[in-house]
């Protein structure tokens, strides 16, 4: 497991991250314009914890361009269901 997942709320106009550690402590907010740089804000604000996991949330919807983003950058990236992005209905791409 990575040492902090940062969840992505990805909406229309803007998207917002959450930072948590392996202890489930929040350590960070961000929230970027959905915007053709929105990768670039994310990451630089991610740089301060190189061992991470990206969930997002809606990746087939709203966050459908964002996780591939984030995918081209080198991250590893979990994608969620709206629907079951509470429980373990996340998933790693390809699969």
């Amino acid at each position: 497991m990575a040492a902090v997942m940062i969840g992505v709320d990805p909406r229309k106009a803007s998207h917002t991250a959450v930072a948590i550690s392996a202890a489930e402590e929040p350590l960070g907010e961000l929230r970027v314009r959905a915007c053709v740089a929105q990768a670039e804000r994310l990451l630089a604000w991610a740089a301060a914890w190189p061992q991470r996991t990206w969930a997002v949330e809606g990746a087939g919807g709203t966050g459908h361009l964002l996780a591939p983003q984030l995918v081209s950058a080198g991250e590893r990236v979990a994608m969620c269901s709206r629907s079951s992005a509470r429980g373990s209905g996340c998933w790693p791409p390809g699969t």
